[in-house]
């Protein structure tokens, strides 16, 4: 992003799944949800930037596609959890 980061909630959820991590990270405002599996011996605080980077790529690849009147599908107006 250009210009300065807005101000954003994002949850994170990590869940250990035998030798993984998996880490969910979703902004509150727009609901785009991803996810990430890393090693579950990753630190937690590495995990979480390395979802929060992963996230706010897609924030950027949401927003460019939306000012070029994109043709990426979007998802129906709700919640999704």
């Amino acid at each position: 992003m250009s210009e300065a980061p807005q101000r954003r909630e994002i949850f994170f959820e990590f869940t250990r799944m035998d030798e993984n991590l998996r880490v969910c990270a979703v902004d509150a405002i727009t609901g785009i949800e991803i996810v990430t599996i890393l090693p579950a011996s990753t630190p937690e605080s590495q995990a979480q930037k390395q979802a929060l980077k992963k996230l706010l790529w897609r924030l950027e690849r949401e927003s460019e596609g939306a000012e070029e009147g994109g043709d990426t599908p979007r998802r129906p107006p709700g919640k999704y959890i």
